[in-house]
């Protein structure tokens, strides 16, 4: 007897694998022509690299001379403002010619700072800190740099100090290399009580502090030594609660401003990754920043004072 085609069990089988092959090679090109000829052209995927593309010719932090733009977020107003109040940078009339660059390095950190020029300096900082009800406030001086990485670390001291009961200046900047003897505070290392912390190149201030220091420096404005130097003697006589952030987050430049004293800064030493240095690497406009010395500016055969000065000076 003839046996037909059908009736053979393999042979279905051997149809059967052949056509799902078939059907699967089939799927598989039409999604490719989908994701190729379709996707791509879908108004979805359009809209997406045209705002890739707009989102590339932003004005970038990082300019760099490649061509290659980085564009970093916006830090929120409690970041541009390292978890204070508010932010001062004195800078004395005599000090007209770090004006710039310190606008120029405050603008690379994001920071929103207050230049603020009045005569007496850090007690006039402190009234008007008590006056405006602050908190608490970061006094800065106009020769300073900072770690890229400094508005974190104040942020992770000051988390320290809400648990401080009573404290009244945190220095973020300092002179002493003597400054992580004191005791460390629990939850942050690199938070110690003060030892004699001299430099006042950056700080923070509690508004009692600032209420402490006004009152005594406004009975004592007589006395002839410097501020600094008095600071430290209020912190050995227990009339100060002073704390340091060991390394410093703030450094005060003796190299960029050599009219100082030009006493070299063993601290200076420490500084990791300068904030200016890399402002000077990644902002195109300062790859060959010079400042203009302070003398200069002192100087009466100095006629001309650059535009770019708020604060202009009457030379004869």
């Amino acid at each position: 007897m003839l046996s037909l085609p059908g009736t053979n069990t393999a042979w279905w089988y051997g149809r059967a694998i052949r056509l799902y092959f078939l059907f699967s090679l089939a799927a598989s090109a039409l999604w490719l022509v989908k994701v190729v000829y379709i996707d791509s052209f879908a108004p979805d995927a359009l809209q997406t690299k045209s705002d890739s593309a707009a989102q590339s010719a932003l004005p970038s932090h990082h300019d760099v001379t490649g061509g290659i733009a980085l564009v970093l977020q916006e830090p929120v107003r409690e970041y541009r403002l390292a978890f204070t109040d508010h932010i001062y940078c004195i800078n004395k009339r005599e000090h007209l010619g770090r004006k710039e660059r310190m606008r120029e390095l405050l603008s690379y950190m994001h920071l929103d700072v207050q230049m603020f020029g009045q005569r007496n300096g850090h007690m006039d900082v402190w009234r008007d800190m008590i006056n405006s009800g602050y908190e608490r406030a970061i006094v800065l001086e106009d020769d300073i740099d900072f770690e890229i990485d400094a508005v974190s670390t104040i942020g992770k001291a000051l988390g320290v100090m809400n648990t401080t009961q009573g404290w009244d200046i945190l220095y973020i900047g300092h002179c002493s290399m003597e400054e992580n003897q004191g005791k460390a505070k629990p939850g942050f290392g690199r938070v110690h009580k003060a030892v004699h912390p001299f430099c006042t190149s950056g700080y923070v201030l509690s508004r009692q502090g600032a209420q402490k220091l006004y009152a005594y420096f406004f009975k004592n404005m007589k006395h002839t030594h410097s501020l600094d130097v008095q600071l430290v003697a209020l912190i050995k006589r227990k009339l100060l609660n002073a704390y340091s952030v060991y390394p410093p987050v703030v450094y005060q430049r003796r190299d960029l401003y050599p009219s100082d004293d030009g006493v070299e800064l063993k601290i200076h030493r420490l500084l990791a990754n300068s904030a200016w240095n890399e402002a000077r690497m990644f902002v195109l406009h300062l790859e060959n920043w010079t400042d203009p010395l302070d003398e200069e500016f002192l100087n009466p055969a100095f006629k001309h004072i650059p535009s770019w000065m708020e604060d202009r000076k009457a030379v004869n």
